[in-house]
C-alpha cells in the first residue's frame, strides 16, 4: 500500500512539475506557477495551521513548508518517504 501511495506521489509530482516548468518557461502566470500548499488548501486554513502550532521549534520548518516549497517539490518527498517506508513494512 505504501509503495502504491508512494508511486503515485511521485507521479503527481512529476506531473505537476512538468506543467510548473512548461508554465515557467513560456512565462505565463497560471495555478501552475508559483503553487504551494497554501495556495491549495486556503490562507484562512494556512493561517489557522500556523496558529494551531505554538512551538516555535515546530514553527518556522512548518511556515517553509506551507508557504514557499513548491507543490510537486512537496509530492516528490511524500513519495519518496512513502516508498521508503514500503520497503520495511511488509503488507500481511
Amino acid at each position: 500500500m505504501f509503495n502504491r501511495l508512494g508511486i503515485y506521489s511521485l507521479l503527481a509530482g512529476l506531473f505537476v512539475g512538468i506543467f510548473s516548468g512548461i508554465s515557467q518557461f513560456m512565462g505565463s502566470t497560471n495555478i501552475w506557477v508559483n503553487l504551494t500548499i497554501s495556495k491549495i488548501i486556503g490562507k484562512d486554513t494556512s493561517e489557522a495551521i500556523m496558529e494551531f502550532i505554538s512551538i516555535s521549534a515546530m514553527e518556522n520548518p512548518l511556515n517553509y513548508l506551507i508557504y514557499s516549497v513548491p507543490f510537486f517539490i512537496f509530492l516528490l518527498g511524500i513519495g519518496i518517504i512513502l516508498l521508503t517506508i514500503g520497503l520495511f513494512v511488509k503488507n500481511h
